[in-house]
């Protein structure tokens, strides 16, 4: 609810935004960018579907638009049209091959789909853009594909690397107080693990490893706490199974 008026109001400016005294538009950046702003508020509100027809109505006025071709890569990706998604971000990427939010954004997509190596390389080279100003969630990023290539070591590095940019982000706290619980180092995996419980919410796995890693701590009021939620939110979970059979 809170988003509907931002839309309606972006639907007013793109409607005065594109008055013309010929066939173009009098403020063309000023349109494009409405159009842009509109399809954030579709995507935003869960209305994939809705964000194509701004994005195709600002080609029309700017067809070499990478922050456009990057957008429309990511309403192809909600609607689950694969083939269009890629051309789209790739696309814009021929355009601006230096815009590394849409490298990140394509580095995500490719990421879902399985490719690990094509989104590593994608992350990587928006990693390289000191400029960036997510480059600390493409870090993450990095650390995530290096977890899933079974790389402990390198994800590591990642976590920690992106951390030392923005130590707020909460995957990158989680999975390092995972990743030192099973080095043994119980004390910083606590301490990851806690900042990551003040900025997050909890799932059945992060409740599970919050107990295992407070009890190793000796805060036992905060392990009965994630118990008592593992309990209350995910009663049928194969973690609180795990923690019940031990």
């Amino acid at each position: 609810m809170g988003a509907r008026p931002v839309v309606l109001l972006l639907c007013a400016s793109i409607m005065t935004g594109c008055v013309s005294s010929g066939a173009r538009p009098v403020d063309e950046s000023r349109a494009v960018s409405d159009y842009i702003n509109l399809a954030k508020g579709y995507l935003n509100e869960g209305y994939s579907e809705r964000a194509i027809k701004p994005l195709q109505r600002a080609l029309e006025i700017e067809p070499n638009s990478a922050s456009v071709h990057g957008m429309l890569g990511m309403a192809y990706q909600r609607l689950g049209e694969d083939r269009l998604a890629e051309k789209a971000f790739t696309r814009a990427l021929a355009i601006e091959p230096g815009a590394s939010d849409v490298r990140n954004n394509y580095g995500a997509f490719l990421f879902a789909r399985g490719r690990y190596q094509d989104a590593y390389q994608q992350f990587q080279l928006a990693a390289e853009d000191v400029s960036y100003p997510r480059r600390s969630r493409t870090f993450e990023n990095m650390g995530v594909v290096a977890l899933r290539q079974g790389d402990y070591r390198q994800a590591k590095e990642y976590f920690t690397r992106a951390l030392r940019l923005n130590n707020n982000l909460p995957r990158a706290n989680l999975e390092l107080a995972a990743i030192y619980q099973q080095e043994g180092d119980l004390f910083k995996g606590w301490q990851h693990y806690q900042a990551f419980a003040d900025v997050a919410d909890q799932t059945s796995r992060s409740l599970l490893l919050g107990i295992e890693l407070a009890r190793a701590n000796g805060a036992r009021d905060e392990a009965a706490r994630y118990l008592s939620q593992l309990e209350r939110l995910y009663p049928g979970s194969q973690e609180l199974k795990q923690y019940r059979s031990r």
